[in-house]
């Protein structure tokens, strides 16, 4: 059943003496109930905007927005039943934990004051609040306030629930922690969610399906596995992946390779025109360093001896991009050592150098 869907959404910001600025430029999603999309995209790609255009919270320019098969674009904020955790939080400082998870029901006098008590520690439980329902905002760490937000949002038992950047204040090990929290409290909730990030490894790690955003339009929708393993053009390939995926500039030969300078030649996963231009991409883990008499010489630039792995930085005759080659851990090489470099063609990427869309 798709629980929410986005219509051509269209948000255009006009100020007097101003050019209008497009910040959403007719966006199309649909989710399903239970499924966790990720919204993911650097800053400004309109994704905040597109959030709070569901929420009620910015007004729409154009298109619709329904919830369970029902528009809700005419209705005001606290009329869509939409739970919200903001970033920043948006706690109460005066009121205890409990007393902000109560706040919104109070307000909008939505349970009797028994019901109220029950939903607070019902939800408390949860996510793991209980010790703090007495405590105030201040005295609390960034982690607990994220689960207090998102217990706030909760609480209303919303159609769809709405997180705003929901772990970026957090430090690696609070971040690592309540990542995964908030997976088993949405999949144990079962709510519709939709996840605004930068991050593209909260991305990754949490959703269902990922839509990478650009410049308000959105530039691939899949699986995270789709995303990272067939990426739609340059941005998402470069976007997505950590050390950052290998791209290097092309023209393809007669033989189903990519000419990247003189001495430097990688072959193709598909047929390409002879002399079209190309961007060749090749994510780090995908190469493979091997004997003199296989491969590409390069040179070593630097080389980063991990615990898991090493990353080195390889230089290619006549190529100007830097190459990144992930290592096995015993692999140790020193500063302008030479090595030589394979890449699988079935892991290879190839990109039109003018549209940057892929050629798979």
């Amino acid at each position: 059943m798709t629980e929410l869907e986005l219509r051509d959404l269209r948000k255009t910001y006009a100020a007097r003496g101003r050019p209008a600025v497009d910040a959403v430029r007719g966006i199309d999603l649909a989710l399903r109930s239970g499924e966790l999309l990720g919204l993911l995209g650097p800053s400004g790609c309109g994704k905040s905007t597109t959030l709070r255009m569901i929420a009620g919270l910015e007004s729409v320019t154009g298109g619709d927005i329904l919830v369970g098969g029902s528009s809700v674009i005419a209705r005001p904020a606290q009329q869509r039943n939409i739970g919200v955790a903001f970033e920043n939080y948006a706690l109460y400082p005066p009121l205890t934990v409990a007393e902000n998870l109560a706040f919104g029901l109070k307000a909008r006098k939505r349970a009797a004051r028994g019901d109220v008590d029950r939903k607070v520690r019902e939800i408390a439980d949860r996510v793991d609040l209980t010790p703090l329902l007495d405590a105030r905002p201040t005295g609390l760490s960034s982690g607990q306030k994220q689960r207090v937000s998102l217990a706030r949002a909760l609480i209303r038992e919303p159609d769809v629930l709405l997180l705003d950047e929901p772990l970026s204040h957090l430090d690696a090990a609070q971040r690592d922690t309540t990542r995964r929290e908030l997976k088993r409290i949405q999949r144990d909730l079962g709510h519709t969610t939709i996840l605004v990030t930068h991050d593209q490894e909260e991305a990754l790690s949490l959703a269902d399906r990922i839509a990478v955003m650009k410049d308000g339009v959105i530039q691939q929708l899949g699986t995270p596995y789709e995303i990272y393993d067939s990426p739609a053009n340059v941005f998402v390939a470069d976007f997505v992946g950590e050390p950052a995926i290998n791209l290097l500039p092309g023209t393809a030969t007669d033989d189903g390779h990519a000419r990247l300078s003189d001495s430097a030649r990688l072959a193709l996963p598909v047929p390409v025109a002879v002399g079209r231009k190309v961007v060749v991409g090749i994510r780090p883990e995908d190469l493979t360093l091997t004997g003199e008499d296989d491969g590409i010489a390069a040179r070593v630039v630097a080389h980063e001896p991990l615990l898991e792995s090493g990353i080195a930085t390889l230089a290619l005759d006549g190529v100007e991009r830097p190459l990144v080659v992930l290592t096995d851990p015993e692999v140790r090489l020193a500063h302008d050592d030479r090595v030589h470099v394979t890449a699988d063609p079935d892991l290879t990427h190839v990109f039109d150098a003018e549209t940057g869309d892929s050629l798979r």
